[in-house]
């Protein structure tokens, strides 16, 4: 076995979490607990690791980069506004 084999088979957590964090990981998930036939939790799982560098090539929005929108306001039509009793 030759020393260039042997450094490819030791890999180190420095060089497994530099690799993840240059490519990025993307996992995406279902977990649903459910008793005879009633559905108790369910949970979707959407998790992207990866550096500030790697997220902006590939376009995805930063959290202190995206505005917080407050809550549109739903009015119901053809409603006229109730009267105050003095």
């Amino acid at each position: 076995m030759s020393i260039s084999e042997t450094s490819r088979r030791d890999l180190s957590l420095v060089d497994l979490l530099d690799r993840i964090l240059d490519k990025g990981v993307v996992i995406n998930g279902d977990i649903t607990v459910t008793v005879g036939s009633v559905e108790l939790l369910s949970l979707k799982i959407n998790i992207v690791i990866a550096s500030i560098e790697t997220a902006k090539r590939y376009g995805m929005p930063l959290p202190w980069e995206v505005e917080d929108k407050p809550p549109k306001r739903i009015r119901a039509r053809n409603v006229t506004p109730a009267k105050r009793i003095k």
